[in-house]
């Protein structure tokens, strides 16, 4: 039951955000709150019993032909974890961030409901209840990143649909192909589903094909990512979720789940995917970095620097191998408290001074203090410098491909890290070292306020969203000190799956 209740709760949230409207805002925000910490505590309740074995389910629909069910295994846990905990502090953010703005009630329904979507795939049992919410996911989004209405944002919307839609069409072909492969057997299973370990080889190309259009184009491998940087025309908190705790990231769960729950570690390995794989997430990993070095715009290189990191975890979990599994899982989560610092810090300073681009963050260190920290701290650990956590995750995909003589995806993760410096250094430096900024050069909508809240921190946020931002910027920064959780439940899932 605690499944039903994590999937109802925020259900139940989005028809109180609803019928409050605009009328009672410190309701509204009560009610938001609480959904996402009880869902949390609720996730947290599941956990015990999960690291033993105990696996909770919950069938919502059982026909002959299909079942619609969930269950939380080690996997969906960890992902469980991991979203119900930063929803929390995205949300939290929005408050802070959407002051003003118009449609808070559209926008804020829909970003609750999305934790219903997100949660059904993470906590799917089978290959069809996956699609269902993964669709559901697709279109609870697209009021989120249409919100400013403008005719650049309609445009966004439409490539969005048409890419995100067209994959989940071939996520079903894929999914009815496993059906009749399997003999209607389409239950993740650890270490795969065994009915397709006697399939003609062509055909289970076919299937992987298929898989990973269907969650290619939701985890941005290219081409099938031209999507996502136009989406960010989105509010800034919709980037930060897009980017580090759904849409994106239930791509790159889908394509984990596919190559460990459906194929196995052993056929993936047997029909040489993990080559095929590899080389399309290397290929991804080298054009995105090349790409976000050309941006002027603090939002795309951001987006671009997703793409490249994502596929550093597909080029990870592509290994079939356990230390190559480990080094994506926990890349999987740094990258999540990483890239959501950077997307917070660039949405505050956006908010607070109307300027997008690098080289219009000069001299900010001075005005936005924390803020500036906090982005330094995120970019440090993306480029995978220590102490942040980005440095210990990039180790073991170093370690895991060197160790299997694969130096040439060596040699692209060391690339990789390099060419980042490049684009993530320049925001730094002109933050830090240059002084070419002046009061008269920048838009402060809100200044006068601040200013009387905060002192001298002339530009620096309200704690509604300071504080979301110096938390996953602190725990990104504990991560890379002391491993904590995600490597235990990384552990725990990579000897579910090579059992």
């Amino acid at each position: 039951m605690l499944i039903l209740f994590s999937l109802l709760t925020p259900v139940l949230a989005t028809i109180f955000i609803i019928l409050i409207g605009e009328r009672n805002k410190s309701l509204r925000n009560g009610i938001i709150i609480l959904t996402c910490l009880f869902d949390f505590i609720l996730v947290l309740r599941i956990t015990k019993g999960v690291l033993a074995g105990i696996y909770p389910s919950f069938t919502l629909v059982e026909t002959p032909l299909f079942v619609l069910q969930f269950q939380v295994d080690k996997f969906g846990l960890f992902m469980g974890l991991l979203v119900s905990f930063l929803w929390i502090f995205t949300e939290l953010y929005s408050f802070g961030y959407m002051s003003g703005e118009h449609q808070q009630t559209r926008y804020f329904a829909c970003l609750t409901f999305a934790l219903t979507a997100t949660l059904g795939i993470v906590f799917a049992a089978n290959l069809l209840t996956l699609f269902i919410f993964y669709e559901l996911l697709t279109y609870v989004v697209y009021p989120l990143v249409i919100h400013e209405e403008t005719e650049e944002a309609f445009r966004a919307g439409v490539i969005y649909f048409v890419y995100l839609l067209t994959g989940g069409l071939t996520l079903l072909f894929a999914i009815f192909l496993t059906y009749k492969l399997t003999g209607g057997n389409i239950s993740f299973t650890p270490t795969g589903i065994s009915e397709l370990g006697g399939q003609n080889r062509n055909t289970l190309y076919l299937l992987f094909i298929l898989f990973m259009l269907g969650f290619g184009f939701k985890s941005t491998l290219m081409p099938l990512h031209s999507w996502l940087p136009r989406a960010m025309i989105a509010p800034t908190p919709i980037s930060a979720l897009l980017h580090a705790v759904a849409v994106v990231k239930v791509g790159l769960f889908g394509i984990i789940r596919t190559i460990y729950c459906v194929f196995g570690a052993d056929l993936f390995r047997q029909l040489n995917l993990n080559l095929v794989l590899g080389i399309w997430a290397s290929i991804t990993i080298l054009i995105a970095a090349f790409t976000a070095l050309r941006q002027t715009k603090i939002k795309r290189m951001l987006a671009y620097s997703t793409i490249n990191q994502l596929s550093f975890v597909i080029l990870g979990a592509a290994s079939a191998n356990p230390l190559g599994l480990f080094a994506a899982l926990l890349h999987f989560v740094y990258h999540s408290f990483m890239k959501i610092t950077l997307f917070y810090t660039a949405g505050a300073i956006i908010k607070q001074t109307g300027k997008s681009m690098i080289k219009e963050m000069a001299g900010l260190a001075k005005f936005m203090p924390l803020t500036c920290f906090a982005f330094a701290i995120g970019a440090w650990g993306i480029v995978g410098l220590p102490p942040v956590a980005g440095w210990v995750s990039k180790f073991y995909l170093v370690k895991t491909y060197f160790t299997l003589g694969q130096f040439g995806f060596v040699f692209i993760y060391l690339l990789s890290s390099f060419i980042e410096l490049g684009f993530f250094l320049p925001p730094i430096v002109y933050a830090y070292f240059k002084s070419e900024i002046a009061n008269s050069k920048f838009l402060i909508p809100n200044s006068k306020n601040l200013q009387s809240e905060i002192g001298n921190l002339k530009l620096e946020l309200r704690l509604s969203m300071l504080i979301p931002i110096l938390t996953v910027a602190f725990i990104s920064l504990i991560f890379g000190i002391w491993g904590g959780a995600p490597h235990i439940l990384a552990k725990a899932i990579v000897a579910e799956f090579f059992k």
